[in-house]
């Protein structure tokens, strides 16, 4: 009894003790989702920068905080995979056509994206905990979304009071390229949510159509939060067809089939018929909200796609890029191309004096991996991805705790949303990598824990 006791208060200690590494976790996430609430400040450009790497160095600081801690942490199947890459970068400083300078930039930026799989296996240790973070998430995307679909309604008000700068400074038409023209002949400008890039709403209405479809199927809890759930899920698809970002648009397709395999793998039939029939609710209902908002030019953009086919509107628009870099770069730079040859390190830290380290565009994240490693870093990042979302997929499909499965559900979707949002630009080259890093060590920590039941091989059966 007395053991009973003490082993009872050590676990209260130890868990009170956890409370303030809890909060830190909980701002790491909102600071991942809400950083572009800050360019909403008068004057905010002169430190965009600064606040743009937000999202990095909370990931750093936190590496930091949990380096060499006391509890017991192995790393992901995908962790191996990608400390491979991340040393493959640092053996890249070496190539003649690397600066130095923004060689040591890209491997420190590469390595904030990757730092959450060394620690955040060690912060988030129960589904519960899991499932709050998850909670956290898509609080903050739909109010990217809510915001995204207000400045369509209230533009005057609502707007950023700068855009980017910088990427005006790219490209002098950015404005006028990102609008178009809406039901009642007004001009739209695609919505930027909480960001100051037209469109930067697209992310945020993709993440909370897909979050807000699944908490509202979640039949354990009241009507009216799941009601609301699914309200914010409408707002945010009508939010992603108001960017016109039809890439994230099939996105939200892919993560509802995932989201009604892994309830069929798992015997659950009912769920899965209710997971199409909601999803499809979902996307029709909001295309006619968007259509009655947005008018022929937002029907124009996705009808389109469906007349052309899926496949071939993939291939006249990004697949032109793959195709690129399968047939043409991959032969110039099999081993690279010097680091940092792209992307935002490049802006930031190149010297364009030098002729032969000229930039390079990398539209997609297939070639900026080739760029930086060759075709050793897609065996090596690429396998770590293609890892840590099988393992999500295990874990969904196989957890034998309701709560696990659910958080591991919602996971593998967001995960899979990241990953084919990287075929239209470089999503690991972005904040979304240390989401997805972050997801997929975070549910590893939570279902490798000691004492937890079995999670492989038991499908749990319907409910």
């Amino acid at each position: 009894m007395a053991y009973s006791l003490t082993a009872a208060g050590a676990r209260i200690a130890h868990a009170s003790a956890d409370i303030p590494a809890r909060r830190l976790i909980e701002v790491f996430v909102l600071v991942q989702f809400l950083w572009g609430a800050l360019l909403f400040l008068p004057g905010a450009q002169g430190f965009r920068v600064y606040i743009r790497a937000l999202p990095y160095v909370s990931s750093l600081a936190l590496f930091a905080f949990y380096y060499g801690g006391r509890r017991q942490y192995r790393l992901p199947p995908a962790g191996q995979l990608l400390v491979l890459a991340l040393l493959l970068l640092v053996v890249n400083l070496a190539h003649p056509q690397t600066q130095p300078l923004v060689g040591v930039a890209q491997c420190v930026f590469q390595f904030s994206i990757a730092a959450p799989v060394f620690w955040a296996g060690k912060a988030v240790r129960t589904p519960q905990f899991l499932n709050r973070l998850l909670w956290l998430i898509f609080a903050a995307n739909a109010a990217g979304a809510v915001l995204g679909l207000l400045q369509i309604y209230f533009p005057r008000y609502l707007m950023p009071p700068e855009f980017s700068a910088l990427a005006q400074s790219m490209n002098g038409h950015l404005l006028e390229a990102m609008s178009y023209e809406g039901a009642g002949g007004e001009k739209i400008l695609r919505p930027p949510g909480l960001s100051d890039m037209p469109g930067g709403a697209a992310v945020a209405g993709m993440m909370t159509a897909v979050m807000g479809l699944a908490f509202g199927l979640r039949r354990e809890w009241s009507a009216r939060v799941r009601a609301a759930c699914l309200v914010l899920a409408a707002v945010g698809m009508a939010t992603l067809y108001l960017t016109q970002v039809r890439t994230l648009f099939l996105m939200v397709l892919a993560a509802v089939a995932a989201f009604g395999l892994v309830a069929l793998k798992r015997g659950q039939r009912v769920e899965a018929l209710l997971v199409g029939a909601a999803g499809l609710g979902l996307v029709v209902g909001s295309f006619a909200w968007a259509w009655a908002v947005g008018g022929r030019a937002v029907a124009d953009r996705f009808f389109g796609m469906a007349e052309t086919g899926l496949i071939n509107s993939f291939q006249s628009n990004r697949g032109i890029f793959i195709e690129h870099t399968l047939n043409e770069l991959v032969y110039e730079y099999p081993l690279g191309a010097g680091l940092g040859r792209w992307g935002m390190m490049n802006v930031y830290f190149a010297d364009t004096s030098q002729p032969d380290a000229e930039p390079i565009w990398a539209e997609i994240q297939l070639t900026g991996w080739l760029l930086d490693g060759g075709i050793l870093m897609w065996v090596f990042y690429g396998g770590a991805v293609a890892l840590a979302l099988f393992a999500a997929y295990r874990r969904a499909v196989g957890a034998r705790e309701r709560e696990l499965a659910q958080g591991a559900r919602l996971v593998l979707c967001l995960c899979l949303i990241i990953v084919g949002s990287s075929f239209a630009g470089p999503a690991f080259n972005t904040q979304l990598g240390v989401q997805f890093w972050f997801l997929t060590a975070a549910l590893h920590g939570t279902a490798s824990r000691p004492g937890r039941g079995a999670a492989g091989g038991h499908f749990g059966g319907g409910r």
